[in-house]
């Protein structure tokens, strides 16, 4: 079948589904980081204490923080490496064209950071499953979570894992142009994080702007709104990059 005669949703359609069966091996990485930083999580994040007299009481923290921070360092490195042209490469096993294939790697992204949210955040119970087993049975939830508040936590981790994940192909993208953006970028980010002053006004400013935000459907809006313009960069630049016909 002809690139003519196909519509755009369908060669999107059937590159997602291959990406999906052909990517699943990715999700191995992520697992395995998951289960890591539930180890390093199954001691507390946190710890405090108290005594008087003979009695001594010590109170620990558990969260999914460890477990979230390592799914969207996996989200930025999943996500450039789909952008590498041996990935690319794959994309020409179909009728394809530069416009598909970024869709088709989008919807997968999308599709990789709801996975790897909704796991992050269960793998709460299993830290709280492993307390049971070590004979920790007086856990207690400091703040008792509705099933709506379960429900909008679940969905800010995947936006924000999402957002990672739309940063990381656009730097994956730009990667592409050429051979030596591949040290020039990764040093270039280094020298940021060390140099950079983060308590400059306009890093408090963004920092409030993304994460302080106590609404959360405008919180959702930003998140997406961003996610949105960086693809779109993303697109822009895999553009310039030669059309394999």
């Amino acid at each position: 079948m002809s690139l003519n005669n196909m519509s755009l949703g369908t060669l999107v359609g059937k590159q997602y589904l291959f990406k999906w069966k052909a990517y699943a091996g990715v999700f191995n990485s992520m697992v395995a980081l998951q289960l890591l930083a539930i180890v390093f999580s199954a001691g507390g994040i946190g710890q405090t204490g108290t005594s008087t007299g003979s009695v001594t009481i010590d109170l620990y923290y558990y969260s999914v923080d460890n477990v979230v921070g390592f799914t969207m360092v996996w989200a930025f490195f999943k996500s450039i490496l789909i952008t590498t042209k041996s990935y690319w490469n794959d994309d020409y096993l179909f009728v394809t064209n530069r416009l598909s294939s970024n869709l088709a790697n989008i919807l997968f992204v999308f599709s990789a950071s709801v996975v790897a949210g909704l796991t992050a955040i269960l793998s709460g119970y299993v830290i709280q499953m492993i307390q049971y087993v070590q004979g920790n049975t007086f856990l207690t939830e400091a703040n008792p979570l509705t099933l709506g508040e379960w429900f909008t936590g679940a969905f800010a981790t995947i936006l924000y894992i999402l957002f990672i994940g739309a940063l990381g192909y656009l730097i994956g993208s730009v990667v592409q142009l050429h051979r030596t953006l591949v040290i020039i970028i990764p040093v270039a980010l280094l020298g940021f994080l060390f140099v950079y002053d983060f308590n400059e006004p306009g890093m408090i400013s963004m920092f409030k702007f993304y994460f302080k935000e106590n609404i959360f459907w405008l919180f959702a809006m930003k998140i997406l709104g961003t996610v949105l313009l960086l693809f779109a960069a993303s697109m822009l630049v895999s553009n310039r990059l030669e059309v394999r016909k």
